[in-house]
């Protein structure tokens, strides 16, 4: 699937708009945010309506310029656009934002970096919210869907999606990694999961 700002603004943002919204409801008004591979920073704009400050970060140079295009268009104010990588974001400080985002992203990276981008969040932020597949996935149209895009996405996107699935899913993984899940919430025809997070506290 070809990875640039255009075709994901074109062909992948339209279709997610319901996500979006979800995910920007867990927002309350004058937080600061950071958007974790936030791609052509649509989940951003969604926020932007909210938040007193909002930073997307994204390792792809293509993606953050699309975004920055698109603030200009929008005239945002309050939206900030960063390369930077999901395991290492010492440009921040510990406890910067208020909320750290991520959507239907964690999917996509080798369980190896599991750890060291939730880490990273954890850091950051003091609340983390969530979306990505519901683990099992629906067997109506929209989970069967999911499973062919995931497969369309390239041989390596496709195997990190099914290392993510055969672990379990957002449930499974993010205790591993201190993480208490305090809410969860089946949307999308029980397709996707969004899940709010703190910070475990040790025993």
């Amino acid at each position: 699937m070809v990875e640039t700002g255009w075709f994901y603004g074109s062909a992948i943002d339209p279709i997610l708009k319901l996500m979006r919204k979800k995910l920007a409801a867990h927002i309350s008004a004058n937080e600061t945010v950071i958007d974790i591979a936030c791609g052509t920073g649509a989940q951003v704009f969604e926020m932007a309506g909210k938040a007193k400050r909002i930073v997307g970060v994204d390792l792809a140079d293509s993606m953050i310029e699309y975004a920055k295009k698109q603030k200009l268009k929008r005239n945002t104010t309050n939206t900030e656009f960063v390369v930077a990588d999901a395991t290492d974001l010492s440009l921040f400080s510990e406890n910067e934002f208020d909320v750290a985002t991520m959507s239907l992203a964690l999917h996509q990276f080798n369980p190896i970096l599991y750890n060291p981008i939730l880490d990273e969040m954890k850091r950051v932020a003091k609340r983390i919210v969530i979306v990505d597949y519901a683990v099992p996935l629906p067997s109506n149209y929209i989970g069967v869907s999911s499973k062919i895009i995931e497969f369309m996405a390239g041989r390596e996107h496709n195997r990190n999606f099914r290392k993510f699935y055969k672990a379990g899913g957002l449930t499974s993984i993010l205790p591993q990694f201190g993480l208490q899940i305090t809410k969860e919430q089946l949307f999308a025809k029980g397709a996707f999961l969004l899940v709010v997070c703190s910070k475990a506290q040790p025993d």
